[in-house]
């Protein structure tokens, strides 16, 4: 499949967390997890789909996202 433009990705942002091992009150080892975004990048679109005046993407954080094309940004 062919990689989406990265002009459609400005602002777009990719959702993931990240554990890391903490010791609880009991003295149980637990895992605490910390929210993580970044600028969504061509690589973390699954698929998509030109439907004329705006582009649908599927990421793989599981959003879907539809994107308006603007006048600047048509290829």
């Amino acid at each position: 499949m062919e990689k989406i433009d990265k002009k459609y990705l400005k602002g777009l942002k990719y959702h993931s967390s990240e554990g890391k091992d903490v010791l609880g009150e009991n003295g149980r080892k637990l895992k605490q997890y910390t929210h993580k975004e970044r600028a969504l990048t061509p690589d973390d679109v699954l698929s998509w789909e030109d439907k004329g005046r705006e582009i649908v993407l599927v990421t793989a954080d599981g959003q879907k996202v539809t994107v308006p094309k603007t006048s600047g940004a048509e290829a």
